[in-house]
């Protein structure tokens, strides 16, 4: 394998989390149930400040983002774009443990750090070219 180290970092993690984010999404589908997972989480919530109706919202987010982000991941098309998205949908996590007041926040935080840093070390996507008939027109329309 002939890949510098910056990308060989890149698939190893897209990889490792790839397959690990979409067992973790897929198990709240398949063994738990969207209904047991929006009760657990609302349960849960509930005690705090956050409204029931913003919970049940966060529950039906984690079980469509977790395997869409999975899936993005695995893919490997964009993927400054998608780690973006994941850092944040990670930082939301990271939220909802400090809402919750859970000591294993840590552990939401190392992710982040982690998604952060493949979104930094990710190429970002090409810009589109232009049309030459646009540019010879903004040229005329602009006075340069």
């Amino acid at each position: 394998m002939s890949l510098d180290p910056r990308r060989f970092f890149l698939l190893a993690i897209r990889i490792y989390f790839g397959i690990w984010l979409l067992y973790v999404g897929l198990t709240k589908w398949i063994l738990f149930g969207p209904a047991n997972f929006i009760a657990m989480i609302t349960t849960t919530f509930d005690k705090t400040w956050s409204p029931h109706l913003l919970n049940v919202a966060l529950a039906w987010l984690i079980m469509i983002a977790e395997p869409l982000l999975a899936v993005l991941i695995l893919c490997g098309r964009k993927e400054r774009a998608v780690w973006t998205a994941v850092s944040l949908f990670l930082f939301m996590l990271t939220m909802g443990q400090t809402i919750l007041m859970k000591p294993d926040v840590i552990a939401n935080w190392q992710y982040l750090v982690l998604a952060v840093a493949c979104a930094a070390l990710s190429e970002p996507e090409p810009r589109k070219q232009r049309p030459a008939q646009v540019e010879r027109y903004d040229r005329e329309t602009s006075g340069r």
